[in-house]
């Protein structure tokens, strides 16, 4: 169960010092059962949380009841870090599966900037976390109801695979079909239409909760969706190491 520092080792080189705080962050791992509140918005944010292993959502809340996705989370993924340099936390959080989660204090984290490297690297993850997270937005706002799905699903493909190798092309999907329709903003209705239309071009394939994705390249073509695992600009980290070598090196 040490999908975040898998995902980190996957893609990076890193030192035993910045192994070891990797490994610190994850070394209270907690078993929760579906359904359980991580956190909720408003909560003092004391702390934030490696997801080790299960899916989480993370959602805003509305006086009538109704709630909106903020984001799914997947092993490998930290939890409620938006919400550390805040009082607060700024959004719920809870299990779509049970689940592993390591808790770790914001000071902790604090001790990840006394290793600028391992910041940088931190920070290459966020940034590619937020492109996503912007593409999802203009999907949502120009992309067709059957692309919203699509969206999602190669989201949901391309994530778990970050962390877990094995994963080829199908998976066990942890959302009802109201949440998928609340991710692609479209009634339920609505979304079972496109999710058997997507089965009747041959995109898809389920028997019962398990996806297959049986065409990437076509699903990828009509979500208009961006995989950025791959396109680390690994030379922009070496200017970091060399900022790093010439402050160390004696005047």
């Amino acid at each position: 169960m040490a999908a975040f520092v898998d995902r980190v080792r996957k893609r990076f080189r890193i030192s035993t010092e910045e192994l070891e705080f990797l490994e610190h962050l994850q070394q209270r791992p907690t078993r929760v059962r579906r359904g359980h509140v991580v956190a909720r918005a408003g909560d003092p944010a004391d702390h934030a949380y490696v997801l080790m292993t299960g899916w989480v959502i993370s959602y805003s809340s509305f006086p009538d009841g109704i709630h909106q996705v903020r984001r799914l989370h997947f092993p490998g993924d930290l939890l409620a870090m938006p919400s550390i340099p805040m009082r607060h936390h700024a959004e719920d959080i809870k299990t779509l599966s049970d689940s592993v989660i390591s808790p770790f204090s914001k000071q902790m984290l604090a001790q990840l900037f006394s290793m600028p490297r391992l910041t940088a690297i931190m920070y290459m993850f966020a940034q590619a976390e937020r492109i996503t997270a912007g593409d999802r937005l203009v999907s949502l706002g120009r992309n067709s109801a059957k692309g919203r799905v699509a969206f999602l699903l190669l989201d949901i493909l391309h994530r778990l695979r970050s962390a877990d190798r094995t994963v080829q092309n199908m998976f066990y999907l942890h959302l009802t079909r109201e949440q998928v329709a609340d991710f692609a903003g479209i009634t339920p209705v609505h979304a079972s239409r496109m999710w058997s239309a997507l089965i009747s071009d041959g995109l898809i394939a389920c028997d019962g909760r398990i996806v297959t994705i049986c065409d990437e390249v076509r699903l990828a073509k009509i979500s208009q969706y961006r995989d950025l695992d791959g396109d680390f600009d690994y030379h922009w980290l070496t200017f970091v190491e060399q900022q790093l070598r010439a402050h160390a090196s004696p005047a």
